[in-house]
């Protein structure tokens, strides 16, 4: 089964929990150009992880958690801990990982009525910045003819978002990708004004800080180290000659947002 397949059998599982849930993660370079910016030209970022956020706001009443509900389907469980039954990671077939995340304050009451304890559920500081900045978006599964409104951050929050937190991940590798992440909306986004100029007022609202800085350390020139992590993560491009100078310039129309 292939990941697009996968990703829309987890949303089809998850589906009385949508309204709950905010996609994070690298499946959003799919969900953007497919279904925002209507761009079939675009080959989307694909990954086999999927990502979803919790609010920390009370859910509404389900019969079943999240984890009662998946452990009915095809899921595998994984341990985190070997001397310890949960929690737990689940895989959709085996092969795709689903993830839970939320801030740090999100109450217990609320992770045992929706997620389940028995499930992992990570706790991230600035997290609730990404869902405070959503929006449905609808996403349409066109083998099963089937639609799903989908709560996702705008591109701009997201961008922002992951400007502000690269730095944290905790290898090099991880840092690449979202960084090119980034990059990928600002190359293809065909409303980038409009998602420039949300970039500023986050900025000039004082939201998480640390993005101006980071950007600005990582992108001084096109042979910095941000520069050099996309130019590797996007591997050789047959549309651009100077890959790394565009990479460069991009940026800097970013951080000319920064003022």
């Amino acid at each position: 089964m292939e990941s697009e397949d996968l990703f829309f059998c987890v949303l089809d599982d998850l589906n009385e929990y949508l309204g709950e849930l905010t996609l994070v993660g690298g499946w959003l370079a799919y969900v953007y150009p497919r279904f925002i910016w209507k761009n079939f030209t675009v080959n989307p970022v694909t990954t086999l992880d999927i990502d979803f956020g919790v609010s920390p706001k009370k859910p509404r009443v389900h019969k079943k958690t999240i984890f009662q509900i998946l452990s009915d389907f095809d899921y595998t469980e994984r341990h985190l801990d070997m001397n310890r039954m949960y929690p737990v990671v689940l895989f959709k077939s085996g092969k795709v990982r689903i993830d839970f995340i939320s801030s740090t304050d999100i109450p217990v009451e609320n992770v045992e009525k929706l997620v389940g304890v028995q499930m992992s559920l990570n706790k991230l500081p600035d997290f609730d910045f990404l869902l405070s900045h959503s929006a449905p978006v609808s996403v349409k599964d066109a083998r099963r003819d089937k639609t799903h409104s989908l709560l996702c951050p705008r591109p701009s929050a997201f961008i922002y978002h992951k400007s502000a937190v690269f730095v944290e991940r905790e290898d090099e590798l991880k840092q690449a990708k979202d960084l090119f992440y980034i990059y990928f909306i600002l190359r293809y986004a065909p409303d980038l004004d409009v998602i420039l100029k949300e970039f500023h007022q986050y900025y000039k609202r004082g939201e998480l800080p640390q993005a101006a800085k980071n950007l600005k350390k990582y992108f001084k020139r096109n042979s910095s180290p941000g520069c050099l992590m996309v130019e590797k993560e996007n591997g050789p491009d047959v549309f651009i000659d100077d890959l790394r100078t565009d990479i460069f310039e991009r940026f800097q129309e970013l951080i000319a947002q920064l003022t």
